[in-house]
């Protein structure tokens, strides 16, 4: 059923024109504002990221990132067509780090990101730039659901590998210089991250591709992607990661780990009404002792 419900609505917003499914997803946006999707978690959220800002800003900012997620279900279904007809161009720019990207298509490596503005446009668009892009997914519960999105991924140029699957399937993208993207800024479980500084609180941060980083010292780089509400593009920054080799490859890896968390953090701040703030991301706690944050 649920199926069925997701092909139904990526069908209508395939249809439309694209300023008129924008204008569809922002309502959707308003909706979730209107309904208080998640209040309680953004605004805990606002208060740690930005504790000097009023309640006014907080509650703006909270109605813009609700519009952001709307405009990104409005957009995920067309971004398939956007490739095939060659639009994407003229939606998705790279605006800065075009010589970053050229180098690690020719020798492979990590591009990291977060959930800022359409991570998904900035996916489709550094795949066609540089002419494919491998990312990690995690597998949907519901296996219908998870064909129809893995499907529109793919076909748009990206090659999945999910997180359950082996390690050799990770190194041998890497073996054959393929670009791999990972998403870097959700809330990682205890054995699979590092508690590093994120807005000035200790937040547990997955290391995986910082761990690949520091065993086989393969290129890593940073990119976000935000929206520009006057002309509809999207814009793409590429960057270079700059951290300190540890005396063990642990330590590298905790010291990766924290240089592209200090990425995430600069970009959210400069476009923090496009961030995904209904996400716990400081929900695992250092230890059982410390007070939770979320309830």
């Amino acid at each position: 059923m649920l199926d069925k419900l997701i092909n139904l609505s990526f069908s209508y917003f395939r249809k439309l024109p694209r300023e008129k499914a924008l204008r569809k997803g922002q309502k959707i946006g308003n909706l979730l504002y209107f309904l208080n999707y998640r209040k309680d978690v953004v605004e805990k959220n606002l208060s740690i990221a930005f504790p000097d800002r009023d309640k006014t800003w907080r509650d703006y900012i909270r109605k813009k990132s609700l519009q952001n997620i709307g405009r990104i279900l409005a957009e995920f279904p067309r971004q398939l067509d956007y490739v095939k007809s060659g639009t994407i161009k003229d939606i998705v720019e790279i605006e800065k780090g075009t010589e970053l990207l050229e180098n690690i298509k020719k020798t492979g490596g990590i591009i990291v990101t977060g959930h800022i503005s359409n991570w998904e446009m900035c996916g489709v668009g550094i795949s066609y730039y540089i002419k494919g892009l491998t990312s990690l997914a995690y597998r949907q519960r519901n296996e219908k659901v998870n064909r129809i999105i893995t499907e529109i991924r793919e076909k748009s140029g990206i090659k999945i590998i999910y997180h359950d699957q082996p390690l050799k399937y990770f190194l041998n993208a890497l073996k054959n210089k393929e670009v791999i993207s990972f998403l870097v800024d959700q809330n990682a479980l205890r054995h699979r991250g590092y508690f590093v500084d994120f807005f000035g609180l200790k937040a547990s941060t997955v290391n995986f591709p910082a761990k690949l980083v520091a065993k086989y010292d393969v290129p890593i780089l940073f990119a976000y992607i935000y929206f520009n509400e006057e002309n509809t593009k999207y814009y793409i920054n590429v960057e270079s990661i700059d951290y300190q080799k540890g005396s063990t490859e642990e330590e590298t890896a905790y010291n990766v780990t924290q240089a592209y968390t200090k990425k995430v953090e600069e970009a959210v701040k400069k476009h923090p009404d496009q961030y995904l703030w209904v996400h716990k991301r400081w929900k695992t706690r250092e230890n059982e002792e410390l007070e939770k944050i979320y309830w």
